[in-house]
């Protein structure tokens, strides 16, 4: 059972998704395997930025192996669902105290694509696994 009283800390890792989002909905969303039935041989339109999903991926499961899943709470969100990311980043950087420059600041950093978000902070856009494990946890450290 999860020990309510302290709070776990949200990671979000920001990456495009391969699909386009524009519609959204179940019948609105082109991914790389619809478009590819739709064009044929055509190329696929997410390639430029399949790379920097594969190494968010690897951060993830850095972050994973590292710490608890009652530690920290690690969401993947792409960088265009502003209307999820943008209003967590907001409310997590002024719980931990930031001031409304600060927090507005964070929001403009954090729809960089390969962002490392802890509790409203960008603390790096590197996507080195190892170098987002030592910042994340340089961060919870000097807040601990």
């Amino acid at each position: 059972m999860r020990d309510m009283s302290r709070r776990q800390h949200r990671v979000l890792l920001v990456r495009e998704w391969d699909e386009q989002l524009s519609g959204s909905g179940c019948c609105g969303r082109l991914g790389s395997e619809v478009t590819s039935v739709i064009d044929g041989d055509g190329e696929d339109p997410y390639a430029c930025v399949r790379g920097d999903m594969e190494r968010v991926g690897e951060v993830y499961r850095a972050l994973r192996d590292r710490f608890d899943e009652d530690e920290l709470e690690v969401t993947v969100v792409d960088p265009r669902n502003t209307v999820a990311l943008l209003p967590a980043i907001w409310r997590d950087a002024r719980r931990r105290g930031m001031s409304v420059t600060a927090t507005l600041r964070q929001l403009n950093a954090a729809t960089a694509a390969c962002a490392v978000v802890v509790d409203g902070k960008v603390l790096t856009k590197v996507v080195d696994p190892a170098r987002a494990v030592a910042e994340v946890e340089a961060d919870l450290l000097a807040r601990a």
